[in-house]
């Protein structure tokens, strides 16, 4: 109430100080004010010194509308105004009536010469800047991100016009191939110099955890993708401790069914994503990071002439049926075209689930929108997704045991997921839910800004939760879980603090998601270990691959990613995640670097303590230190650059570019 009442005083106080000022000040009349008079003034002022009797009998030729111009023209030289009553006449009344079609021609010279100007400043100020501005726009796609960080006008033409500083060559032998392949766990061959297009052969090191998993019956794999999944919403990643205060004090998680789950697995506490779904299936699916831009993503036209190598096209490899579903619509930045194109042979949408749901569930048509409400905007709501999900693999699995028994190749099941009930603005949701008792979140939400979105953010989050543990359950009760890997981990992370605008202004919350790996009966004395070093989406290629194992003649993929059933040291290797709305980061540990495209400016912060990024540290480290981060950033920059430029000239896998 108190920030209405001084926004109304403020008006009040301007509106006030413009009032008197124009009835008070001659050249506060903006009725006379005309943008192009400077200019003309500019212009034609010396050419009005030299004929000055002249311009006073061309006034009469003229007419009242040319004289008003030219008396305009006079005032302002002299600082005073024409008396109303004035003659126009009587100012030329002395002009020689010999040299009267001279001076009309010389008039009329001169006013074509004022209409010229006139028109140039016209189409410079309404045709030619706005086209300046359109073409720097369309060069800068991150033009709104740097207005939002005060990037300065070096940092926006360089990027419009190239930024060539980004880019080095190398013959291959140059410690840059470490610097993003990690060579320490991974043995490849590089099919280019300059690229990262490589043979992965097999994987090396002392392990971090281990999975027991035979040739003669390799297992089915699960990815499930969770909508707006943040790490902190689970207390099990958080940890009791909390240094950031994120569950204020609250002895509770909004996600006890994951919870669970990742106590009998191994959690990923520190995994970092790139904000968007769309780009997840970039980094998650295909091991990059994901293409920059605000609007598009590497999926969007649906890229069907692109080649792409990554989880589908390397468990096909081995004999893997590729199946892909989700109760969301994929007309979406056209993954309806892209998935089918990349790798995956079966793909399952709303369309698909909506029908399966009316015909194996006995969902009607008027429920899905109906009082009901078992769809949503975006599709079908996750407990039936889930229990189709459920389905599926019940059959699958049935259609593995027949042809085993057969003697036949068991064909397992590469299969990914994505959720969809958590997506924002978190309000709708099945009858059945919205009647339902749920928990009480309030400690959470309670005296915040935008509490009630907050509080809807959380009994969404929890919805999906519920319906991920009854899948679980169920699979573990039909014997499936012993018989698959399940990664379950979030697209990208959510921001309801700040509202429903800006909803990945709060950088950690949108791009540190939940994750976690399941192995029932497989994962022996590494049951409920935690990997409390930063991993990032694109890890899961290679741990996928390490974990199944690699096929003799190796796979081929132009990832970044390492195993993370290698052990490494902790804070020795770093991952990138980036927000093309908002900024690039380097994590490092329980340190983040917060940078942009071009400029210097750039923000350190523990992420473990100082979760919405309060104490920058940067500038306490010693220069050593400093210089070891400015050298990571401007990796990451060349990376960001590297996949951008690869994918818009369709040479991810070519061996030129």
């Amino acid at each position: 109430m108190n920030q209405i009442y001084v926004t109304i005083a403020i008006t009040v106080i301007a509106a006030t100080l413009f009032a008197v000022v124009r009835a008070w000040m001659p050249w506060a009349k903006f009725t006379r004010w005309n943008p192009t008079h400077p200019v003309i003034s500019l212009f034609v002022s010396p050419l009005n010194e030299a004929n000055t009797h002249s311009t006073q009998a061309r006034t009469i030729e003229e007419g009242a509308g040319d004289v008003t111009l030219e008396m305009e023209v006079a005032s302002r030289k002299s600082e005073t105004t024409t008396p109303n009553n004035m003659n126009f006449y009587d100012l030329s009344a002395d002009a020689p009536t010999s040299s009267t079609s001279s001076i009309r021609a010389q008039a009329e010279k001169d006013l074509l010469y004022r209409r010229g100007i006139q028109a140039a400043v016209a189409l410079t100020a309404l045709v030619f800047l706005p086209l300046i501005i359109v073409a720097i726009n369309s060069a800068c796609s991150a033009l709104v991100a740097y207005a939002a960080l005060n990037a300065t006008l070096n940092e926006l033409f360089g990027h419009a016009f190239g930024d060539t500083s980004q880019s080095f060559a190398t013959d291959g032998s140059t410690p840059w191939v470490d610097t993003y392949i990690h060579s320490a766990t991974e043995n490849y061959t590089l099919l280019q110099d300059d690229s990262l297009y490589r043979r992965t052969e097999s994987f090396h090191g002392d392990l971090a955890f281990d999975i027991n998993v035979t040739d003669d019956n390799p297992p089915n794999v699960l990815l499930v993708v969770v909508e707006s999944f943040r790490f902190h919403d689970s207390h099990y990643l958080v940890g009791d401790e909390d240094p950031s205060y994120l569950f204020k004090g609250a002895n509770l998680t909004v996600t006890p069914n994951f919870d669970k789950w990742a106590k009998r697995g191994v959690a990923f506490p520190n995994l970092w994503s790139s904000w968007r779904t769309s780009r997840s299936v970039e980094s998650l699916l295909y091991a990059q990071l994901p293409y920059d831009d605000v609007e598009d993503s590497g999926m969007t036209g649906g890229k069907v002439d692109v080649e792409l190598a990554g989880l589908p096209q390397f468990f096909k490899s081995k004999g893997y049926e590729p199946f892909f579903t989700t109760g969301c619509q994929t007309e979406y930045d056209d993954w309806n075209a892209f998935l089918p194109a990349h790798g995956f042979d079966t793909v399952w949408s709303r369309d698909e689930m909506m029908k399966l749901a009316e015909s194996d569930l006995g969902i009607t048509s008027d429920e899905w929108y109906g009082e009901e409400q078992r769809g949503l905007y975006w599709g079908v709501h996750d407990d039936l997704s889930f229990q189709l999900l459920g389905d599926l693999l019940v059959n699958k699995t049935k259609e593995q045991s027949d042809r085993v028994a057969q003697g036949e190749n068991k064909k397992p099941l590469f299969l990914t997921h994505y959720t969809i009930s958590s997506h924002i603005p978190f309000q709708e949701r099945p009858k059945w839910y919205a009647d339902a008792d749920k928990p009480d979140f309030s400690s959470l939400y309670e005296g915040e800004e935008y509490a009630d979105l907050i509080k809807n953010y959380l009994e969404m989050r929890y919805f999906t939760d519920v319906e991920l543990g009854k899948f679980m359950d169920r699979m573990e009760a039909e014997g499936i879980l012993n018989d698959t890997i399940v990664v379950i981990v979030g697209d990208h992370g959510q921001a309801p603090e700040y509202g429903y605008d800006k909803p990945e202004a709060r950088d950690l919350s949108a791009t540190r998601v939940a994750g976690a790996l399941v192995a029932e009966g497989r994962l022996g004395e590494f049951v409920g270990l935690r990997i409390d070093d930063a991993v990032e989406h694109y890890d899961m290629l290679n741990t996928l691959a390490d974990i199944t194992g690699v096929p003799e003649e190796g796979f081929l993929q132009n990832g970044v990613g390492r195993s993370l059933k290698r052990h490494v040291t902790f804070g020795e290797r770093v991952v990138f995640s980036n927000n093309p709305s908002r900024n690039m980061s380097v994590v490092r540990g329980n340190e983040r670097l917060q940078y942009d495209r071009l400029s210097g400016t750039v923000l350190l912060h523990n992420t473990y303590t100082d979760h919405d990024m309060e104490r920058d540290l940067f500038s306490g480290r010693s220069s050593e230190e400093q210089a070891s981060w400015l050298a990571w950033r401007n990796n990451g920059r060349w990376l960001n650059k590297y996949y951008t430029d690869r994918w818009d000239k369709n040479c991810l896998l070519d061996s030129e570019c």
